[in-house]
């Protein structure tokens, strides 16, 4: 039986024999269901693919809503099935947060930090910063810092990011 073109493409590229393990979430979603051929499942990500993949888990983090409170959330923190942010302050839509107040920020940037700290082992340091406000789409930039916490890659690494509201 013939090899597929994508599969003879994919071992005639030379193979990364270090770097960084590629998560196992990563290797199982399909980025491309429609075609039944696959490439041979990569064991190890070079530096750019090991960031893109952290921007990935980071906003799956901050995508995903535990079942449980805020004033709950510390105490079933270590519980993997309370994976992402708490529901925000009761508030899973932000009807009630003001974010045109400044001093209201932190209620959003607190949280994310510590469920990117828990949720995403490959980082450290983490420092979600609200950089502002945009009244015409609703919408709250923050910008994510963080150190590598992996042997195989040092240094910091920095992405934006965007809360959307009333949708």
């Amino acid at each position: 039986m013939p090899l597929s073109k994508a599969i003879k493409d994919a071992l005639a590229e030379p193979k990364i024999l270090s770097g960084g393990p590629v998560p196992l979430f990563d290797r199982l979603v399909d980025d491309d269901p429609e075609t039944l051929s696959e490439q041979p499942v990569k064991k190890y990500y070079n530096r750019s693919e090991v960031i893109q993949s952290i921007e990935r888990e980071v906003e799956r983090i901050l995508n995903t809503r535990a079942t449980v409170k805020r004033a709950e959330y510390e105490d079933f923190s270590e519980d993997p099935l309370n994976y992402g942010l708490p529901e925000m302050f009761g508030l899973g839509d932000f009807s009630q947060f003001d974010a045109t107040n400044m001093q209201q920020w932190p209620r959003i940037s607190d949280p994310c930090e510590q469920a990117i700290l828990r949720y995403e082992p490959r980082i450290k340091n983490v420092v979600a910063t609200v950089t502002g406000f945009d009244k015409k789409t609703q919408s709250l930039s923050i910008t994510i810092r963080a150190d590598f916490a992996m042997k195989e890659f040092q240094g910091e690494l920095t992405f934006p990011t965007v809360f959307i509201f009333g949708r």
